[in-house]
């Protein structure tokens, strides 16, 4: 039992006529706790409450709480509830060890959030709380979401192990740590071993949290241990627990592993639930594997579930995440077909965002017409959907317009719809607009985030509008946002694509001085700037700094560095830097490989190319077009033309399919080697085959991480002076346009060097000028090879 603040001692030496106010209130109340119907507590004191001060009311309670005739503890609480405020401790303490759990759980739950210096879990912690104050103070802490409070307080208790917990107090704080995002699965291991400790016999629902902790925490590994420790207990995994186990598994895509639990599930004889093939039909469809999802669904329904809504939904999604929409309006017509299930406005959200993303804006207009004529409310969602459907289509006012649409029908726009709007105005180059949008949502008491800046930032550095960004970054209190280290690295990466260093360092000793911590991703950005403007030295210091701070390098910080390396023709320290990181936990991925290939080809190294592909390959490692087309351009090149055939077979083979690069340089290849007839045939079978949409472009060549080449810059600088549109459609209009005069004025070697430069550059080529130009090369090649003869 708690001692009383308040001791007889203390009241001893109180003034007499004040212990005789107070033994008088206190009479009155155990008298009225005896009453069938006490009378209401106004008038039960009226005689006293004129006398009564702030330090009386303690002493009351303490009184009439400790005093053996209180039958009830209702007139302590109603005397409490009109002289106390409802944060006062002082008035608090004496009720806890009298109250039972009914009546203490919902005090704490009205307490605790008034106690923000945590007084009352002093209290707790320094004093030895009954069984019901223990309960009622675990589970207050979980339903608050204060979880490391609740755990704080279940080791103290453990650890005097005077009083025991009911196991649905216990439960009830591993529940809380399960739901708490910052907190580890280690937390809820001790708080497990705090409840074998106190004499707790753990039942499923303690076992399951334990296994939903490790599944949202990402370690799945303990969670499937957790079903031994669980077989230790005397308890077998349930449906539940298995459902738990695969959901995690089919979120992580881990589909193999989903259908061995399965197998498992059914061979220690549980039934799957409902809730078991709405998992797996969710997995397959997400990944848009609908086949295996539709044959998930028909083994549901024969184990005598019927597909739910839910089921139908998750379908619908799946379809139309793979670009089958007509497809998914089947399976809703299907669904009316039945009768038994109706589309709600998850289905018509689901089809419409489907709608507006393959471009069929009428058919999403039409179903939100039809969800009015079903009655089907639509929801923020709905709107923001539209909105952003809108947007995309460049159909800026009509989605401005939605705001209106959206208030007649009671509905408030949001970040998401602010934020939408304003990322479409300023791709526009509208960024007075974007900032009046800002403006307008900080006046409906919205908080402007970091998405907002960002999409600002960005769209500003896209345009080249490098002074505004920084005004922006430098100066946001006046909005309500402070950029976070994302704001900065995006700026900085402009500066640095543009060749301007300065500015992007200014930038990183501004955040650093903002006491804002760089991610791994921020320093990727200066490590790559930094390449680029070929300080490797100064990239390799921050690759050491960030690692000193405890950041972990990743696949994109290694091949930055990597790359650097092959840039500078230094392959001996890139393959060094690559064995050491290797040795550190690095796993050197395609865009790996194919930087350290591209590296050795360029040097004329080609059997060490072909060394390091057949050891990618034998290790079972992916390889892709871009992997290919660095060997087949090698090789190309030295005029090992057959070899490159070879290769060109093999992408078949591996279910690689060859883009434009590799058939512009195969092409090449045969008609510079005198052979246009193989050249013809590989060009008409490419006509035929269809593999050439109107306009195709080619991924470019070297990794992600290599600089664009220096030639055309003249050609993209001059069009971007005489046009001040968008930059990147107005160097593409240029380069088409050259390359139709040089194809019509004949100047074919000319034209294809033009051609090479785009589709080094990834951009796309009309197929019908691809071909025209082929063709005039290869029945050029052709009469120099007669002429020769």
């Amino acid at each position: 039992m708690d001692t009383p603040p308040f001791s007889s001692a203390s009241q001893a030496a109180a003034p007499e006529p004040d212990s005789a106010l107070v033994a008088s209130v206190a009479d009155a109340l155990v008298s009225a706790s005896r009453l069938p119907a006490p009378p209401h507590m106004p008038t039960l004191l009226a005689a006293y409450l004129p006398r009564l001060t702030a330090s009386h009311h303690p002493r009351v309670l303490s009184l009439a709480a400790s005093n053996p005739g209180l039958a009830s503890p209702d007139p302590l609480l109603a005397y409490r509830s009109l002289v106390s405020p409802p944060s006062c401790l002082p008035s608090l303490l004496p009720l806890l060890p009298v109250l039972p759990y009914r009546h203490l759980f919902p005090l704490l739950l009205s307490f605790v959030p008034l106690d923000p210096l945590r007084h009352l879990h002093r209290h707790l912690l320094g004093n030895l709380p009954s069984t019901s104050l223990a309960d009622a103070a675990l589970s207050a802490y979980s339903r608050l979401r204060l979880p490391h409070l609740a755990a704080q307080l279940l080791h103290s208790i453990r650890r005097r192990s005077h009083v025991r917990p009911s196991l649905q107090a216990a439960n009830a704080v591993l529940s809380a740590l399960a739901r708490s995002p910052s907190t580890s699965p280690q937390a809820s291991l001790d708080a497990f071993r705090s409840l074998i400790a106190l004499r707790l016999h753990p039942n499923h629902y303690t076992f399951n949290l334990l296994v939903h902790t490790h599944c949202s925490k990402g370690t799945l590994a303990d969670a499937l241990a957790t079903l031994s420790t669980m077989q230790g207990f005397g308890l077998s995994p349930d449906a539940v627990t298995y459902n738990t186990l695969l959901h995690a598994h089919c979120r992580k895509g881990m589909l193999g592993e989903a259908r061995a639990l399965l197998a498992r599930m059914k061979k220690e004889g549980i039934a799957p639930t409902q809730s078991t093939y709405n998992t797996l039909v969710s997995a397959y469809a997400r990944l848009g594997w609908i086949k295996q999802a539709t044959k998930v669904v028909e083994a549901m329904t024969a184990n005598g579930f019927e597909p739910d809504l839910w089921t139908y939904n998750v379908l619908t999604a799946g379809l139309c995440q793979a670009g089958k929409v007509d497809e998914a309006f089947k399976l809703k017509h299907e669904m009316e077909r039945l009768g038994t299930l109706f589309p709600d406005v998850v289905t018509y959200n689901t089809l419409a965002d489907a709608c507006f993303k393959w471009r069929r804006s009428c058919d999403a207009l039409k179903l939100l017409e039809e969800m009015r004529e079903k009655g089907v409310k639509a929801t923020l969602v709905t709107h923001n959907i539209v909105i952003k459907g809108l947007c995309k289509d460049g159909e800026l006012e009509e989605a401005l317009g939605c705001l209106k649409k959206m208030a007649e029908e009671g509905l408030a726009p949001d970040v998401i719809t602010y934020n939408t709007l304003i990322d479409a105005y300023c791709k526009a180059g509208n960024a007075a607009k974007a900032y009046a949008l800002m403006d307008e949502m900080v006046g409906r008491g919205l908080k402007l985030d970091t998405f907002t800046l960002n999409t600002v930032l960005y769209n500003l550095c896209k345009e080249k509008r490098y002074g505004e960004a920084q005004v922006l970054l430098q100066s946001p209190a006046q909005r309500g946002f402070v950029p976070d280290e994302v704001s900065y690295g995006t700026v900085m990466a402009a500066y640095f694509k543009e060749y301007n260093p300065e500015p992007a360092l200014h930038l990183w000793d501004a955040m650093i001085e903002r006491k804002l911590t760089p991610s791994i991703s921020t320093y990727n950005t200066l490590i790559k700037g930094l390449c680029r403007m070929g300080r490797l030295k100064e990239a390799i210091d921050k690759l050491n700094e960030l690692m000193e701070k405890g950041l972990v390098p990743d696949d994109t910080t290694y091949n930055i560095i990597i790359h650097a390396y092959c840039k500078e023709g230094d392959l001996e320290n890139a393959f060094q830097f690559h064995n050491k990181m290797v040795e550190n936990s690095f796993k050197p991925d395609v865009v790996t490989c194919n930087t350290l290939m591209n590296g050795l080809c360029q040097q004329g190294k080609l059997d060490k190319a072909l060394k390091l592909f057949e050891s990618w390959v034998e290790k079972g490692k992916k390889v892709d077009v871009i992997t290919y087309n660095t060997l087949i351009q090698a090789m190309c090149k030295d005029g090992d033309v057959d070899t490159a055939l070879q290769f060109f077979s093999d992408m078949e083979v591996r279910e690689l399919q060859p883009d434009a690069f590799t058939y512009n340089v195969v092409l090449s290849a045969l008609s510079e080697a005198g052979r246009p007839e193989e050249a013809q045939n590989m060009l008409d079978k490419l006509a035929d085959s269809g593999k050439l949409s109107q306009s195709f472009s080619s991924p470019l060549l070297k990794p992600p991480s290599l600089d664009e080449t220096e030639s055309g810059k003249d050609l993209q600088s001059k069009t971007e002076e005489e046009t001040g549109g968008n930059p990147q459609d107005s160097i593409l209009e240029a380069y088409t346009k050259r390359l139709n005069e040089l194809c019509t004025g004949g100047q074919l070697k000319e034209a294809k060097a033009i051609l090479d430069e785009m589709l080094q550059k990834g951009m796309s080529v009309d197929s019908s000028t691809y071909i025209s130009l082929m063709e005039g090369l290869i029945k050029r090649q052709k009469r120099l090879t007669h002429a020769a003869g």
